[in-house]
């Protein structure tokens, strides 16, 4: 993960999203704010050049970030 620029938080919000797990979902799993998520999602998206989960997903997959 670090090789991509994503810290160890993201990449625990990234496996949470993979699973299928809303914004609201993880902010409560993960016991940060939404905006707090959205945050990560962003820098996710764009670590990983994606633009949507479901591209993010894939993409970390190839990567071996599962």
């Amino acid at each position: 993960a670090r090789q991509h620029n994503i810290t160890k938080r993201q990449l625990e919000v990234l496996r949470l999203m993979r699973q299928g797990f809303s914004n609201q979902a993880i902010a409560e799993q993960l016991s940060v704010s939404m905006p707090t998520v959205k945050s990560h999602v962003s820098a996710i998206f764009q670590a990983l050049g994606t633009q949507s989960r479901s591209e993010a997903g894939k993409k970390a997959h190839q990567l071996g970030l599962d």
